[in-house]
């Protein structure tokens, strides 16, 4: 799904063609995070790239979030309540900066919404099981989060389970809030990984938004 990892133009937007269809959507109404694994968050209300961003929300019906991920989560965040809806990327980079709970901080912020009515899909991602990660990480998450190796310094990063906290810790009720049960990379037949295949391999889409 995307034109950044050696796949031809003609195949990507074939491939993204047929995923949009399904969805009762198109390419040019896609608005696209130009992910940097950062805490930009853009409010947008039209289709295009937006630039430093790994966090997109909009309350404008016919614009698609857009998240590209090949081991990060992909987060889907929308309201029963209000025509509002969100798409964030977050590995461990964004996850150390908060960048879920900051951008429904700002979906809170800027559109009053309850976050009572708000429902949250994460991954498919890296698992707990491989998410090995190095002695640096006791300095970045909670112990909550790591688990140790047995027979070296290093640790696996439970990601997910973080988005998970992140969110309670907004307001979301739990039973709103999924962890979709796949590992991008234990699931070789279903997902691209960018661990696994040693960082030559494709990109998945997540895509939400408003229909018309």
């Amino acid at each position: 799904m995307s034109t950044s990892r050696g796949d031809t133009l003609e195949n990507v937007s074939a491939n993204r063609d047929l995923f949009l269809k399904e969805l009762g959507t198109s390419s040019d109404r896609l608005a696209q995070g130009v992910q940097v694994s950062r805490d930009g968050i853009e409010t947008v209300t039209s289709p295009g790239d937006y630039t430093q961003t790994d966090a997109l929300i909009t309350t404008v019906r016919n614009v698609y979030l857009r998240v590209l991920t090949a081991d990060c989560s992909p987060v889907l965040i929308w309201s029963t309540d209000h025509p509002l809806v969100a798409a964030v990327h977050s590995g461990w980079q964004g996850s150390e900066l908060n960048i879920l709970g900051r951008t429904i901080e700002k979906m809170k912020r800027e559109f009053k919404v309850n976050t009572l009515s708000l429902n949250v899909a994460i991954g498919p991602g890296l698992s707990r099981d491989n998410f090995e990660v190095g002695p640096e990480f006791r300095d970045k998450f909670s112990a909550k989060y790591l688990s140790s190796r047995q027979g070296s310094n290093k640790f696996t990063f439970d990601n997910n389970r973080f988005l998970f906290d992140a969110a309670v810790r907004q307001g979301i009720p739990e039973d709103q809030i999924e962890i979709l049960p796949y590992c991008s990379k234990a699931d070789e037949d279903l997902f691209f990984s960018h661990r696994r295949d040693k960082g030559v391999t494709g990109r998945m889409m997540s895509v939400i938004g408003i229909r018309k």
